[in-house]
């Protein structure tokens, strides 16, 4: 696919967009929703964190704790800027961390012309790399036809945000080795985490998002705003949204039904957002649901 088409089919920008991304790229992205009661507010933040999936069950949410450095591809140099900067602009505005241009890319945004075609290759020659895809979400990454498709790779820190080390176990064959050394006769390693103190309330340890993949089909996103993919490509990257057709309420996410709420980022995105970037990362699954859903509450229903 020509670079040409490519940009063609990222959707026509009008002039104020174009306005707004080249000469400020850290202008206001959030629309003002309608003001609800806060039984209404708490109804409408349960199911919003329930279809995003964000600490669902047991397990604790993750998000970025390293400084995000994005990296898109398949359109021409100008318009990949223009949706790179949109996607920093985001993480500055939710207090991320965003590392300096030049940096080593570890959120990839993809533009192709065949997303399911690309997805069975890497399932058919790297299938690891989409290992950590919940088993009931697999089939419809790979064989789908969603517009946009995306997957992440976590790991876990201590509490204090330090990278775990790594600890090899001596096995009957003899051998061990530290970190960074290669322990052929060892079939096995296991990974531990150092702790300094202990609490009632923490769980120790933190759930940090490594790295995300964004594939973009460009057949079934045309006619869309660039603004609108980049918005939309910005928060499945920075957040674990952990299924293929979300439909959380007031979202970005809600972009390609039949009847979307928002082109951009809304008012409860943005909560979201900043409410994730601001949560203690060690505590319990429920705790984390509870502490997003209180502060989309009182952002939505204040004093």
């Amino acid at each position: 696919m020509s670079a040409s088409l490519a940009l063609s089919l990222a959707g026509p920008l009008n002039a104020q967009q174009t306005r707004d991304l080249r000469s400020d790229p850290e202008a206001s992205i959030t629309v003002t929703g309608t003001r609800l009661t806060r039984e209404q507010a708490r109804e409408r933040a349960v199911e919003f964190v329930r279809q995003i999936g964000v600490a669902r069950g047991q397990q604790a949410a993750a998000r970025w704790i390293d400084p995000v450095c994005p990296r898109v591809r398949g359109i021409t140099e100008r318009y990949a800027g223009v949706v790179e900067a949109r996607m920093r602009a985001i993480a500055t505005e939710v207090g991320m961390r965003v590392a300096p241009e030049g940096c080593r890319s570890n959120v990839s945004v993809s533009f192709v012309g065949d997303a399911e075609a690309l997805m069975r290759e890497i399932d058919r020659r790297s299938p690891t790399r989409l290992r950590e895809v919940p088993v009931d979400a697999r089939d419809a990454l790979v064989n789908g036809d969603a517009p946009v498709r995306w997957w992440y790779l976590t790991g876990t820190r201590s509490r204090h945000a330090t990278r775990e080390t790594s600890q090899y176990l001596v096995t009957e064959s003899g051998g061990a080795g530290g970190p960074g050394q290669s322990v052929a006769s060892s079939p096995f390693e296991t990974e531990a985490l150092s702790h300094y103190d202990s609490s009632v309330i923490s769980t120790q340890v933190n759930r940090a998002i490594v790295d995300a993949n964004v594939v973009i089909d460009l057949d079934r996103v045309e006619g869309m705003s660039l603004e609108a993919i980049a918005a939309y490509a910005a928060f499945v990257a920075f957040v674990e949204v952990r299924t293929s057709d979300p439909r959380a309420p007031g979202s970005i996410l809600g972009l390609f039904s039949t009847d979307p709420e928002g082109r951009s980022l809304t008012d409860w995105d943005m909560t979201f957002l900043r409410s994730l970037y601001r949560l203690p990362l060690d505590r319990p699954a429920r705790r984390h649901r509870g502490m997003l859903v209180r502060d989309m509450v009182n952002a939505q229903t204040p004093g």
